[in-house]
């Protein structure tokens, strides 16, 4: 069963074939409403839809005039209008576009470029500092273009120059009759993107993809959010990041979706009260910040115990009572607040719950990078917490046992969301692939009889025990974050000098709640919460030690915490 056999969905998703035609169409059907509203030199701006397209047509151009149609062109910094235009202008223009997070390292961004022969880099301010220190080492890069006016006034040599210099070639290129983009023959099979895996595990990937999985992912996002003309989103997530770009910035255009570009983490919850969002895309972590504040007020308020006996009654009466009800929680974030889109790590449970409680939706869903992101998602009128949901319309989902009598197995997908391969990378795509030509997610799981998706652990995460049981760290995290004096768990295995492993809680405790206490005090506070988890799982899963970080886990900038950094 995929979502759209699970209940009716009552919308229309607006169908395109390239990413050229869905920026085309977006114009064509929406014109002068606004695409994104943005904050530049603490102004507000709005780009429409018909400047989108504009713009669009002008970086194609630019790029044909300057000699760099069909090259390598990557985009890195702040989310802007003009990553994106930049994005689509280098596709439709047949390049190949190489979005890189703005926090890797000097080495890694003169690595990345070198690898992919990069011809052109643009940017935003914020990487004028890294841009500075690595441009004598990128001769081969003709062009680097920054998103805002020279730093100074001057820049280091005749290769740079401001995107608006970028656009006005482009510009009278296309007045003078340029066409680059509109007559552009597409191949949809053909690499467009390279985009480089988070690394999580110390190592990164380049993912190949098509037009046919941009355009796959998209469409069904379209499908799993029923978003309107007149909606309202504001965008928080690392513009390079794949479950940002397909579905913020492909497929919420698509719907006619307005975007506000959060400027600073800082002002994002300003920018919710000013902005009033009816939806947001979030990874985890923000819901649980906007959870955290939510209870944060009602603790302030001296109404925690009231609130929390009055939720079981509530959660049962129609959702616009309950949106009454919780008014002043909405109000927080604006007042519109109607729907949340929750992916890159599992949500916990109880988050869904209460939000639905609240008369919010959360919308989890389940992804990756090289399926451009989207596997999964749970359908709004029908959830089932610790899903990962119901295959989306153009996937196939499938569970490979190592043995049949096995609960669980690797999740493998297969569909024209599957990335082309990894970049110059052979050996890791054949390993990625099954014999009959399935994406191996490196996830386990099971699907059940409803045919929902649930995720139990990464296959590389697993501790095998001596007695050679496998545990999945994964599901002993869940248990732990669970306690509020708790800020961040990883559970590792730890090897004893005899050579048996013993299961580690590595706990970063929430020290806002351990005000005025000792390292002893905590210690003990966190013997007490593991032993208590300890009485719900069966012996060989017991949490053997604990030890205590007086720092956070280092993350991604999607969040994620970097495992292979625990030592």
């Amino acid at each position: 069963m995929s979502i759209f056999k699970s209940k009716k969905l009552n919308h229309t998703v607006n169908t395109f074939d390239s990413m050229y035609d869905c920026v085309k169409k977006c114009a064509e059907r929406y014109g002068d409403d606004p695409r994104y509203i943005y904050i530049e030199n603490k102004t507000e701006k709005v780009i429409t839809f018909s400047e989108m397209l504009d713009r669009v047509n002008y970086v194609a151009s630019a790029l044909n005039t300057l000699g760099l149609v069909g090259k390598f062109v990557t985009v890195t910094g702040d989310t802007h209008p003009d990553y994106f235009s930049t994005e689509f202008g280098v596709i439709a223009s047949g390049g190949v576009i190489i979005p890189l997070d703005k926090d890797i390292n000097a080495e890694q961004f003169v690595g990345f470029n070198k690898m992919c022969d990069t011809e052109c880099i643009v940017y935003t301010p914020s990487l004028d500092k890294k841009i500075s220190e690595t441009f004598a080492s990128l001769p081969d890069v003709k062009k680097f273009v920054r998103i805002g006016p020279a730093p100074d006034g001057a820049f280091p040599d005749d290769r740079f120059m401001t995107f608006d210099e970028f656009l006005e070639i482009g510009k009278a290129a296309y007045e003078a009759g340029d066409r680059t983009a509109e007559e552009h023959v597409v191949d949809t099979e053909k690499m467009c993107a390279v985009i480089f895996t988070s690394g999580t595990t110390g190592t990164s990937k380049g993912v190949m993809l098509c037009e046919r999985n941009l355009v796959t992912a998209a469409t069904d996002s379209c499908w799993i959010m029923s978003t309107k003309p007149d909606d309202m989103y504001v965008s928080v997530l690392p513009a390079h990041h794949t479950y940002e770009s397909t579905i913020s910035h492909i497929a919420l255009p698509n719907t006619g979706a307005c975007e506000m570009i959060n400027d600073s983490i800082k002002n994002t919850i300003r920018n919710f009260v000013k902005y009033k969002p009816t939806g947001l895309v979030l990874v985890p972590l923000y819901v649980e910040t906007m959870h955290k504040k939510i209870w944060s007020e009602i603790e302030k308020k001296g109404k925690t115990d009231t609130i929390r006996s009055l939720m079981p009654v509530v959660k049962h009466f129609p959702r616009s009572l309950r949106r009454k009800i919780f008014k002043q929680i909405i109000d927080a974030f604006g007042g519109r607040l109607d729907f949340i889109v929750c992916g890159g790590a599992p949500l916990r449970p109880e988050l869904v719950e209460e939000f639905d409680t609240f008369g919010i939706n959360i919308c989890e869903g389940y992804g990756i990078t090289e399926c451009a992101p989207l596997i999964s998602a749970n359908p709004i009128n029908w959830k089932k917490l610790h899903s990962a949901g119901l295959r989306v319309q153009h996937m196939q989902v499938r569970i490979d046992k190592a043995d049949e009598s096995d609960e669980t197995g690797e999740i493998v997908v297969n569909g024209p969301a599957v990335m082309l391969g990894y970049y110059k990378n052979p050996e890791a795509t054949a390993a990625a692939f099954t014999e009959d030509g399935w994406f191996r997610t490196g996830d386990v799981g099971y699907i059940d009889k409803d045919e929902f998706i649930f995720i139990t652990g990464r296959m590389k995460n697993i501790i095998l025990l001596s007695n050679g049981k496998n545990i999945f760290p994964e599901e002993l995290e869940e248990y732990l974050s669970a306690n509020e004096e708790i800020a961040e768990v990883v559970v590792v295995g730890r090897k004893k000098d005899d050579g048996e492993t013993v299961i580690t809680a590595v706990i970063y405790p929430n020290y806002e709640k351990f005000e005025g206490k000792t390292k002893d005090e905590i210690y003990e506070a966190m013997e007490k919460t593991v032993a208590d988890v300890n009485k719900k799982l069966p012996i060989f899963k017991h949490i053997g030690a604990i030890e205590i970080r007086e720092t956070e886990f280092e993350k991604t900038t999607t969040k994620k915490i970097m495992r292979f950094k625990i030592k």
